[in-house]
């Protein structure tokens, strides 16, 4: 890389993220295993990202309530995104699987479906997140088929609703209060592509009102990532986001 922070500004335009602690050797490798794969663009450009390296197969659904999946393949170890697609799916859904394929380099994170569900609109961008896992929208819809036999399992379903609802809410309003405390320390109007980049941990220490602590840890602890954070102050960003309600 001859020019570091111009580098990894142009590859968070072609949806390369540094991994968390991922270094310069091992993120190379990476660039050059994915730069092998299909471009596919974004049409949202909500999060700044352009494009994104990803193989995308359409294939029909195995469960009637998924239109997407992105699953993940490993490469001498690096980790490899394939999305498949149903040929009925809404057109916003490539988005919001494309967001899981750039995400593929970081750890699990609650935000992950916040943040995906951030290229969709209106209620089903307010309550998409609802499930973390797919098993969990799978455990629901077993319980509710269940129920038409054995009707006390309904109890269980009311049960397992409110408890999503409820943790919906929770997490959404961390998730907010960390999108304005990105917004207030990077002087950023959209926050969202600042939070792609960042863990599950640095983002609740964001809502908590401990941003410039979780960039302190990121720079003397994962520093490839936390160059590539600050290169994002010179990208472009459509202003496309507006605040979810709490």
């Amino acid at each position: 890389m001859h020019n570091f922070k111009e580098d990894l500004k142009e590859l968070f335009l072609e949806g390369i993220l540094v991994g968390e602690k991922e270094n310069p050797d091992s993120f190379l490798k990476r660039v050059q295993k994915l730069k092998k794969l299909p471009l596919n663009k974004f049409k949202n450009p909500v999060f700044g990202v352009q494009t994104v390296y990803v193989t995308v197969e359409t294939k029909k659904a195995f469960i009637p309530w998924f239109a997407a999946y992105t699953k993940f393949e490993y490469e001498d170890g690096i980790v490899i995104p394939k999305i498949e697609i149903s040929p009925f799916a809404p057109k916003e859904t490539i988005d919001h699987e494309l967001v899981h394929a750039v995400k593929a380099c970081h750890e699990d994170s609650i935000f992950e479906e916040f943040l995906a569900f951030e290229t969709s609109t209106g209620l089903r961008r307010l309550l998409g997140p609802l499930f973390f896992d797919p098993w969990e929208a799978n455990i629901l819809a077993i319980t509710i088929l269940l129920g038409f036999f054995v009707p006390f399992l309904y109890i269980a379903t009311v049960g397992l609703s409110l408890f999503f609802a409820l943790r919906l809410w929770r997490t959404r309003r961390l998730f907010n209060k960390a999108l304005e405390e990105i917004s207030r320390l990077f002087n950023a109007k959209n926050p969202l592509p600042f939070a792609l980049l960042l863990s599950e941990r640095e983002m609740k220490l964001f809502g908590s009102g401990q941003g410039e602590l979780a960039l302190k840890e990121t720079e003397t602890q994962d520093t490839l990532r936390y160059r590539q954070i600050l290169a994002l102050s010179a990208i472009k960003i459509p202003v496309t986001y507006s605040k979810n309600a709490s």
